[in-house]
């Protein structure tokens, strides 16, 4: 199992990250490794909980798979879930949680842990050599483009190590 966690603060509001990051159709035009996402089964199941199902075709080098992912919004809990659908192609299973910590100056501590495993063994072992890297290069993806199309936030001098404290994290590595 391909597993990784990492925590970083970034400089937009945690409700514009929320909408972006669930904006999942977008997805390919940032992220290289995906030649298409489609969403269905959109549900609202509350004011604040927005569920649905995503259809994502990966792309790398000589492999292309498709893969169904469950998505759960939790606009109110600052939350987003995303676990393995029923039919999910090439995944055994999925846990993926992206967790939007409201900083004291606007800005957001993003926590965002992923944990795959797939069902063919030699695209496992390739993915767990390289999921650490590939983890951190998606994110600084997630990160430009989010600094493309939102407003920034914050203060470059906030006491980072007061904030996790506050928020109960302070063994976190930012």
């Amino acid at each position: 199992m391909a597993e990784a966690q990492m925590y970083r603060r970034i400089m937009h509001a945690p409700a514009d990250l929320i909408e972006f990051v669930s904006d999942v159709e977008k997805y390919p035009d940032f992220i290289n490794l995906l030649s298409a996402v489609r969403v269905s089964n959109r549900k609202k199941v509350s004011e604040h909980i927005e569920t649905f199902e995503a259809e994502a075709n990966v792309s790398f080098k000589f492999v292309s798979e498709r893969f169904r992912s469950k998505v759960e919004v939790d606009r109110a809990r600052h939350l987003i879930n995303v676990s393995k659908a029923d039919r999910s192609g090439a995944v055994r299973s999925l846990k993926n949680n992206w967790v939007f910590h409201p900083l004291s100056d606007g800005s957001t501590l993003v926590d965002f842990y992923v944990s795959v495993k797939l069902k063919a063994f030699p695209l496992e072992i390739l993915l767990r050599e390289k999921f650490d890297k590939a983890g951190q290069h998606i994110m600084n993806l997630f990160e430009v483009k989010a600094g493309q199309q939102l407003d920034t936030v914050g203060d470059a001098n906030l006491d980072l190590e007061a904030e996790l404290s506050r928020l109960g994290l302070n063994q976190v590595k930012v």
